[in-house]
């Protein structure tokens, strides 16, 4: 038996019905394809918890073909608004519209709007950052995952979790370090940070595996107090960049987790009256301020046009109907700015 609860949808009545969903919105819509004894089946459920076909229910009837759930976990973070941007771009182009959710990074928040992306019956989720970025999310984030999986497609950008067969998008962030690591050593540096992330966050624990295999191809020694997992902030930057400082033996170029540390390390130099030609620098993501700040930042570039580009194809593959490939790895980029230096 159903509890009563306030959010039945015609899932739950389809299921005790046993039944297609479909079949549940042609009795809520009155169409003669469903015979007596079924129509009065699913009559019955529906009385028997109190399901109203409120406007909600009513938007299930027809699956929105043309709209996009999307969900990021904060809209100010550069990285995420230039992916959302270009993809809605594009998108529009083609005729699509997309619902913008901010989960703020919180797992709750993130249950709430694929719950709603699910009774508007979306085409489908595009989903970045938060859960699908935990190196090991719960159990009832995973589950979560699968069962809205059951109704509508989900395009995992940059994330992954373990046992969801979706569509996946992912930039070759390991290339990324790769690249960088290779650029200073050119440049003779041999004394590397690694500052900014967080452990537990797929992104940091790639690069940070990423970054000890670089040093040790080049038997350069690698330093655990020049690894300061803080965050993904400005303010973040600012306190790994302190913490570092503290040590008597400094390297001589720093490498961010993304661009915004380094811009928080560049200001605590700065502030503490340290020349920033003291360091080689380096980011992460090359987001739009990059190429603007003092010094100019090099950095690693997602090849953002390529990767909103794979993002609206498999959008339109969904909507058309076509089973592609659920795995796509895009080649990232070196970008040499001002900011890193021969030692």
């Amino acid at each position: 038996m159903i509890k009563h609860k306030k959010n039945i949808t015609i899932y739950d009545i389809a299921k005790k019905a046993n039944v297609s969903p479909t079949t549940v919105s042609r009795v809520l819509t009155g169409s003669p394809l469903v015979k007596e004894s079924t129509r009065q089946l699913v009559r019955n459920i529906m009385d028997e918890v109190d399901f109203t076909p409120n406007e909600a229910a009513r938007n299930l009837i027809t699956k929105q073909t043309n709209t996009i759930g999307f969900i990021l976990p904060d809209i100010t973070n550069p990285f995420f608004s230039q992916v959302y941007i270009e993809v809605e771009r594009k998108a529009l182009e083609l005729g699509f519209n997309i619902l913008l959710r901010n989960s703020m990074g919180r797992s709750e928040v993130e249950s709430q709007y694929l719950k709603e992306f699910t009774e508007k019956r979306v085409a489908c989720i595009v989903f970045m950052g938060g859960r699908i970025n935990k190196s090991n999310p719960s159990d009832q984030e995973v589950n979560e995952i699968l069962e809205v999986m059951n109704k509508v497609p989900i395009i995992m950008v940059n994330g992954k979790m373990k046992g969801v067969n979706c569509y996946r998008i992912r930039t070759n962030e390991e290339m990324g370090i790769d690249l960088i690591i290779d650029h200073l050593i050119e440049l003779g540096h041999k004394e590397i940070a690694l500052i900014g992330g967080i452990k537990g966050i797929t992104s940091t624990d790639c690069k940070t595996v990423a970054f000890k295999r670089a040093m040790k191809k080049y038997n350069l020694k690698f330093i655990q107090d020049w690894v300061i997992p803080t965050g993904f902030s400005i303010e973040d930057g600012k306190a790994a960049m302190k913490q570092l400082l503290q040590n008597k033996q400094l390297p001589t170029a720093i490498l961010g987790i993304n661009d915004l540390v380094i811009y928080g390390a560049i200001r605590e130099c700065r502030e503490q009256k340290i020349p920033t030609s003291t360091f080689s620098f380096t980011g992460f993501d090359d987001i739009f301020p990059s190429d603007i700040v003092h010094p100019s930042l090099t950095t690693i570039n997602h090849n953002y046009d390529i990767l909103t580009s794979e993002i609206v194809k498999v959008i339109q593959n969904l909507k058309d109907g076509k089973v592609g490939i659920k795995g796509k790895i895009i080649d990232t980029k070196l970008v040499i700015r001002e900011s890193t230096r021969k030692v």
